[in-house]
């Protein structure tokens, strides 16, 4: 079995010392990275710069939405990480989801695939120590170039969530984010990104990098803690991407019913609509032993680093999740 575990380290409930502290214990566990999300929680670059300092590990974030950072502050952020980390730093980008990008930070999300590809373009430049000349749709970036010495290059992920998205990232990126699927549709997501390889004329190496921040709770009550999740993850769904991808991945009817309550208003509906079928699949529940399985899983499947993110809140909670999950490296 290959692949690696790491940290995503939005630890609900805990400060900054907090998880530095977690993310030292995960070292000793076998963890070898930490894979930072931008959501509601600290910033992913801010935290991951100051965790640089504090833990011996490789630094990535998944994802940083393209909406909400231009090419010219995600290039410069990137490239500053890399220093501090010594061309430990990898960046992965998005296009988030428009609840994020319009309710909370107040911006558009019209044209996601090509404000994607648009930053792609700007960013390949600004990380080569290039000048950046972008003038698209979505992007325009008028001749910058990054005033320091570029260190080691960075390699740039892109989250990916249906087939034209994996097949851009299989036609212009180093590796791929997922999210909020079951091992068995790993396969799936690699063939579309082997199939946008194949027709950009581009051979994947073999190390091309699969991220998956997997979701977990260790527990011996798992029915309990699915219908907490569902709370938790029906909005998700009820998003236009991911609600897209739910139906693309075999989950039509529940994703239908979901967007239909959510049209609504009807949050109660939306959570029954999230089935215990599509919780079990998508999320990682279960007790010690059913936690380090399934996580196990993914990786044979085809991820090649599993992100695990404890949705139970606190130190301990966390601390015991990831010691749960590292059993699936024995």
């Amino acid at each position: 079995m290959g692949g690696t575990l790491a940290i995503s380290p939005a630890f609900g409930g805990c400060s900054l010392a907090e998880t530095f502290d977690i993310a030292r214990a995960a070292a000793g566990w076998g963890y070898t990275s930490a894979w930072a999300d931008e959501v509601v929680g600290h910033d992913c670059f801010a935290m991951l710069g100051a965790l640089s300092q504090e833990v011996d590990l490789d630094l990535g974030v998944a994802v940083a939405p393209v909406q909400t950072r231009s090419a010219f502050v995600l290039g410069r952020a990137a490239l500053t990480l890399a220093e501090l980390t010594g061309g430990r730093f990898s960046l992965g980008i998005g296009a988030s989801s428009e609840v994020l990008v319009t309710r909370f930070a107040g911006l558009d999300w019209d044209k996601p695939l090509t404000h994607v590809r648009e930053t792609t373009e700007a960013l390949r430049a600004i990380l080569a120590g290039q000048r950046a000349t972008v003038e698209g749709e979505k992007v325009r970036v008028g001749g910058f170039k990054y005033g320091l010495p570029a260190p080691t290059p960075v390699p740039l992920l892109l989250g990916s969530l249906n087939p034209k998205s994996l097949q851009m990232a299989g036609a212009i990126a180093d590796g791929l984010c997922l999210n909020q699927l079951a091992p068995r549709h790993v396969p799936v997501m690699l063939e579309e990104v082997r199939r946008g390889a194949e027709e950009a004329g581009r051979a994947l190496p073999d190390d091309f990098p699969v991220v998956a921040r997997l979701m977990v709770v260790v527990t011996d009550d798992a029915s309990a803690a699915r219908q907490m999740l569902k709370g938790v993850f029906a909005p998700y769904a009820a998003t236009t991407g991911y609600n897209r991808f739910f139906r693309w991945i075999g989950y039509e009817e529940e994703a239908t019913a979901i967007a239909e309550a959510a049209e609504r208003g009807d949050r109660a509906a939306m959570i029954e609509a999230y089935s215990d079928e599509m919780a079990n699949d998508v999320l990682v529940i279960g007790n010690a032993d059913e936690v380090a399985t399934k996580v196990r899983a993914y990786l044979d499947a085809g991820v090649t680093i599993a992100a695990i993110e404890p949705l139970a809140p606190g130190v301990e909670a966390a601390t015991m999740t990831l010691k749960a999950a590292s059993a699936a490296l024995d």
